[in-house]
């Protein structure tokens, strides 16, 4: 089974580069024609359903792809971003100038997490437990792709941990962008993935897949912690 995640279409805080986090943002006037244009270019009787967070700007992607395709939205809480605590609205740029090396850590480091906010770690977890709940749901080996609208912040956890460190994604995957991911079963029984392409256009996941993966397949179970780790938020 092949899941395809999107990043939402663009916001006002995007537009002004500001961390937005867990804060629930609509679309723009630019996310809303972003996320019109990529429903258009799904191909019809192709996706078996849209997953998305229940956030406005993710929720609202999927249903206009969900809408076009004239398959269920089901909201997922696990599909949320990550939460940010006290950086939630500061200016990314700026940030970046005044803490370098935090915000490294924020994007590379799975064990830092920000006062107030998510550990990379426990981000990662809840996230990856969404698409093994969902791989599971589409378990016929044969099943069309799933459409799962989502955020930069868990995307990249998500993509770095997919991949060696030497091969891992420098940059956000942008508004819109995809991700794609081709699942199967471990002899145990377990689900698990390998990344197959990183900030396409979303019909480019359309393709079959080609007989080898350029990256090795991960046990979803691998990257999920337990519930207590998963849920931990530091305090300012």
């Amino acid at each position: 089974m092949r899941i395809v995640l999107l990043r939402h279409g663009e916001t006002d805080r995007n537009a002004e580069d500001r961390f937005q986090a867990q804060a629930d943002i609509p679309l723009n006037e630019t996310g809303v024609r972003q996320a019109q244009e990529v429903a258009r270019s799904l191909r019809l009787a192709k996706w078996a359903a849209v997953y998305s967070s229940p956030l406005a700007r993710a929720a609202q992607t999927a249903a206009y792809a969900a809408g076009r395709l004239g398959v269920p939205h089901l909201r997922v809480d696990g599909l949320r971003e990550r939460h940010l605590g006290t950086l939630d609205g500061q200016d990314r740029a700026e940030f970046a100038r005044r803490h370098p090396g935090t915000l490294r850590r924020l994007l590379t480091d799975p064990d830092y997490a920000p006062p107030g906010g998510e550990s990379g770690r426990a981000a990662r977890s809840r996230f990856c437990a969404a698409l093994r709940d969902i791989t599971e749901a589409g378990c016929d080996r044969g099943a069309p792709p799933a459409l799962v609208v989502t955020h930069g912040g868990v995307l990249n956890l998500l993509t770095r941990a997919l991949t060696p460190s030497v091969a891992a994604p420098d940059v956000l995957v942008g508004t819109c962008g995809a991700v794609c991911l081709d699942t199967e079963w471990a002899a145990e029984g377990r689900p698990r993935a390998a990344l197959r392409w990183w900030n396409v256009a979303p019909q480019e996941c359309e393709k079959p897949p080609d007989p080898a993966h350029p990256f090795p397949f991960v046990d979803f179970d691998d990257l999920i912690t337990d519930d207590l780790t998963a849920k931990e938020v530091t305090r300012a």
